[in-house]
């Protein structure tokens, strides 16, 4: 045990330093692949921990409403399954940094700490087969507003929504995810919708819809190594703030095409990193879509 935190500290430590900076969108900080509910799941009895850090930029605007914002986010997710057919999980993000930039380039605020925090639950309505196995699961995730939201800019005399660590609403994601198993291949397909709330201020993230559909493959005669290929999609109304009326450069709808490689060390440690293009955008007024890259570790303590 005493080798494997070890091991962990020095993969995150050497994670933080080497990951190549990624690119998302700004929309709630949500995307299709950074669920796994839906497809990853540990055995019957079993608690996974893993760790998954994101480092991302965005830009939108013109003119004075021109910004750019820099971070670097860690997820530290917890999945248990007590027994076959359910699974729950939690995620607690936390900023190592977040930084914003003006229409003149210039870096006019910091902020480091926990964002917001999700509880979910995947539970499987339909299963038959073995080895070619079909499985139907109903998945839900509530995000709770425990991230900073009310962060003001030094001169300004109310809050910025792009300055805070979290969107101060609760929102809630449903979905419903297919996997089918003929080995060594998986395929799988899934679609879910967010519903946000307003936050304090009155202000509305756009409701989401996101959908998947791929194929994951292992190699090796060990089975060890493992990798997919999926088409993915995300469609979000416009932001609106308290007076009803609409940030013009939020919501849009994106295509990525997305792969995935992860390596088994043992049969609980699992290594994975994810890289998310975006193929087509469709996006409002004047947003800066680019690759995303994620990489994570996970390992799984029997109970």
């Amino acid at each position: 045990m005493r080798s494997f935190l070890y091991g962990l500290v020095a993969f995150v430590t050497a994670l933080l330093v080497s990951v190549n900076p990624a690119l998302a969108c700004s929309i709630c900080g949500c995307d299709p692949a950074a669920s796994t509910l839906g497809l990853d799941r540990p055995s019957n009895g079993s608690l996974r921990l893993a760790v998954e850090d994101r480092y991302l930029s965005k830009e939108s605007g013109t003119g004075e409403d021109a910004e750019k914002e820099q971070e670097n986010r860690l997820v530290l997710r917890a999945q248990y399954s007590p027994f076959h057919s359910l699974v729950v999980q939690g995620e607690l993000p936390y900023y190592t940094f977040k930084k914003h930039f003006n229409a003149d380039g210039l870096n006019d605020d910091n902020a480091q700490g926990i964002g917001d925090a999700t509880v979910g639950a995947r539970f499987e309505l339909y299963r038959s087969g073995i080895e070619a196995r079909h499985v139907v699961s109903l998945v839900g995730t509530l995000k709770m507003p425990t991230g900073a939201n009310s962060r003001i800019l030094t001169g300004d005399d109310a809050p910025d929504e792009h300055l805070q660590l979290g969107t101060g609403s609760w929102d809630q994601l449903v979905g419903l995810s297919y996997n089918y198993g003929p080995r060594p291949w998986t395929l799988f397909a899934n679609v879910t919708g967010r519903i946000n709330t307003a936050n304090s201020r009155g202000f509305h993230y756009g409701d989401a819809v996101f959908a998947t559909a791929g194929a994951r493959r292992t190699f090796l005669e060990s089975g060890k190594l493992i990798g997919s290929l999926e088409a993915q999609y995300r469609g979000a109304k416009y932001d609106q703030f308290q007076d009803g009326s609409i940030d013009p450069d939020s919501g849009g709808h994106v295509l990525y095409a997305t792969t995935s490689l992860a390596y088994a060390l043992t049969s609980d440690l699992l290594m994975r990193a994810v890289v998310q293009v975006p193929a087509a955008t469709w996006l409002h007024g004047v947003q800066s879509e680019h690759p995303v890259v994620y990489a994570a570790v996970s390992y799984d303590f029997g109970m």
